[in-house]
C-alpha cells in the first residue's frame, strides 16, 4: 500500500474571498481539492482524475514584513497566487512596516514610501527601493486583516482594513455649560431651587442637553421635589483640597487637577443600594438609541477625604475595601442591556487619575444609569455610607 501524506491548509487567492483545500502528496506530485461541497475518502486504491496543485510563479525568493509592527522581525509572507504575496496582520495604531523581499541571487530589495511614516491605505503602491516605513494610523476596528503585495506593480492591498467607526465627544465646554455651573456647588439655586429645598414643580428644572449629540441628564424627583441630593449629573469647574472634601464641597475635584480636557467636567452623585433609589441617569433628550464609545472617570475630593480619613458618615478604607462605579444601560422598554464597571477604590488605594470606561459592549441604549458595587465596611444598617460621587468627562458618542 502507497504511504499517502494528506494536509490542509489555506489558499488564498487574490481576492477578497478564501476557499479551503485538500491537498494530497504522492510520488513527487501534489493534487489539491476543495473542500467545499466535497466528500473525502481515503483508500489504498490507486486515486483518478487528480488535480495537481497550483505552482504559483514568483520573481522574487521570499518578501517579508520588516518594522515596530513585527518587533523589528523579518515576518514572512506566502506566495498565494501568481506574484503576488499574502500575511495576515492586527493593523495596531501607530505601528510601521515596510515589503523587505530578497530576489533570486540573495540580494536585498525594499519596498516602501519614499517618505517615512506615510499613513496606508486600503490599497496603494509602494516604491521598490524606498526604505521608509508605512504607518498604521489609529481607529482600525478589525482585529486580523489580509494584507496582499503584488511584486510586479508593487501595488499592495488590504482585505478587510476598515476605519472604526465616528464619534463625537461631549466635553462639556463652552458658554452653554459654564451656564450650567451652580456658583455654590453645596446649596446652590440651580441644583437646589430657589428655596434650597428643592424645586417643587417640573418646571425650570436644571437639566442640560448636548445638541450635537442630544446626551441629556435631569435631577430625579422624589417625594414631589427635585434636587441634586435625589440624584443628578452637574456641570462643574470647581477644586479644592482633599482634606477639604465634603458635602458643601462636593463638585470639586483635588487641587491641582484639572479636567481630562478643557475646563469643565460633570459630577454625578446618586445610588441605589436596594433601600434607597437616586441613580443618576444619563439619556438622550430626543429619546433615540445611541451606542456610548466610553467616557472618562476620576474621584472628587469629598470621596478621597471619606475614603482616606473617614468622616462621620463612612468609615476610612482598609485593606479589604472595594468601590465600582457601575454603569449600566437600558433599552426604551427600561430592561438592563449590561453592565459595565470600573474601580474607584481599591484596597486603601483610591483612583487619583482619569480612567477610561469603554461602554460600546452596551450597544445602542437609550439611558444610562450610574450606580455603585462595594465592600461591607462601606455601608451600615442604613446602606451605602461612601460618599456616591463620580466625576465624568469627555463622553464619547458614536454618529
Amino acid at each position: 500500500m502507497k504511504k499517502i501524506f494528506v494536509s490542509l491548509f489555506f489558499a488564498i487567492p487574490a481576492v477578497a474571498s478564501a476557499q479551503s483545500v485538500f491537498t494530497v502528496a504522492t510520488e513527487g506530485k501534489k493534487y489539491s481539492f476543495p473542500l467545499e461541497n466535497t466528500v473525502i475518502t481515503v483508500t489504498d486504491e490507486q486515486p483518478s482524475k487528480l488535480t495537481e496543485a497550483p505552482v504559483y510563479k514568483h520573481n522574487l525568493e521570499e518578501v517579508n514584513l520588516f518594522g515596530s509592527l513585527t518587533s523589528f522581525g523579518f515576518k514572512p509572507m506566502t506566495l498565494v497566487a501568481d506574484y503576488v504575496w499574502g500575511i495576515k496582520i492586527i493593523p495596531e495604531a501607530t505601528k510601521m512596516f515596510k515589503f523587505q523581499a530578497k530576489t533570486n541571487t540573495n540580494a536585498d530589495l525594499y519596498f516602501a514610501p519614499v517618505e517615512a511614516n506615510q499613513n496606508i491605505a486600503q490599497s496603494g503602491t509602494a516604491t521598490k527601493g524606498g526604505k521608509k516605513f508605512f504607518n498604521i494610523e489609529e481607529g482600525y476596528e478589525q482585529n486580523e486583516v489580509l494584507l496582499l503585495f503584488d511584486e510586479r506593480t508593487y501595488n499592495y492591498s488590504f482585505m478587510g482594513l476598515a476605519k472604526a467607526a465616528v464619534y463625537e465627544t461631549v466635553d462639556f465646554e463652552g458658554e452653554y455649560w459654564n451656564a450650567l455651573i451652580d456658583p455654590n456647588q453645596g446649596t446652590g439655586k440651580l441644583l437646589y431651587g430657589e428655596s434650597g429645598m428643592g424645586y417643587e414643580e417640573d418646571n425650570g428644572v436644571y437639566e442640560w442637553t448636548d445638541a450635537a449629540t442630544q446626551l441629556h441628564s435631569k435631577l430625579n424627583e422624589s417625594l414631589g421635589y427635585w434636587a441634586y441630593w435625589n440624584g443628578g449629573v452637574a456641570v462643574s469647574n470647581y477644586t479644592c483640597n482633599i482634606a477639604d472634601g465634603s458635602p458643601s464641597t462636593q463638585l470639586s475635584l483635588p487641587t491641582g487637577m484639572a479636567a481630562h480636557s478643557g475646563n469643565n467636567f460633570v459630577v454625578a452623585y446618586g445610588y441605589n443600594d436596594g433601600g434607597w433609589n437616586t441613580c443618576p441617569v444619563i439619556d438622550f433628550k430626543d429619546g433615540v438609541a445611541r451606542k456610548i464609545k466610553g467616557l472618562w472617570v476620576t474621584n472628587n475630593s469629598y470621596f478621597l477625604n471619606s475614603l482616606s480619613n473617614g468622616d462621620s458618615y463612612n468609615s476610612a478604607a482598609t485593606d479589604a475595601t472595594f468601590i465600582d462605579v457601575t454603569f449600566e444601560g437600558f433599552d426604551a422598554a427600561d430592561l438592563s442591556q449590561g453592565k459595565v464597571k470600573c474601580r474607584l477604590q481599591d484596597g486603601k488605594t483610591s483612583l487619583t487619575d482619569w480612567k477610561y470606561v469603554d461602554l460600546s459592549s452596551l450597544g445602542a441604549v437609550n439611558s444610562l444609569k450610574v450606580n455603585y458595587e462595594f465592600s461591607d465596611d462601606q455601608k451600615n444598617s442604613g446602606g451605602f455610607t461612601a460618599p456616591a460621587y463620580v466625576a465624568i468627562d469627555d463622553v464619547q458618542i458614536y454618529k
